[in-house]
């Protein structure tokens, strides 16, 4: 007889699980995030040949931002990701990347 409430539990977990998780909202950014995107530029303007992993990164927190219609944050990581093929091709403007990541900060 013991089996069967564990069963009922282990059934109500997974609905759970398979429901509710789902549907709560993604959050596109945290704490941890600027500070990765950040240590990413700073490394993508010292040396050109880390901008490809940095790009790849930012290209993936542009989409999770378009997948949960934060449009205005994807317009930052966008225009991100525009500065930093301008690094890597030595057209350097870091004061636009500063500018971008602080709106990031706003709107992300």
């Amino acid at each position: 007889m013991s089996i069967y409430p564990l069963k009922k539990n282990k059934f109500i977990y997974s609905l759970f699980i398979y429901i509710f998780i789902p549907l709560t909202p993604l959050a596109a950014f945290e704490k941890r995030d600027y500070v990765l995107i950040d240590r990413l530029v700073r490394s993508c303007y010292k040396n050109a040949e880390l901008c490809n992993a940095a790009l790849l990164k930012i290209n993936n927190y542009q989409k999770n931002a378009a997948m949960n219609e934060k449009f205005s944050c994807q317009t930052r990581l966008l225009g991100l990701e525009a500065n930093l093929i301008m690094a890597k091709n030595s057209n350097l403007k870091k004061e636009d990347a500063k500018s971008i990541i602080q709106a990031m900060r706003k709107f992300c």
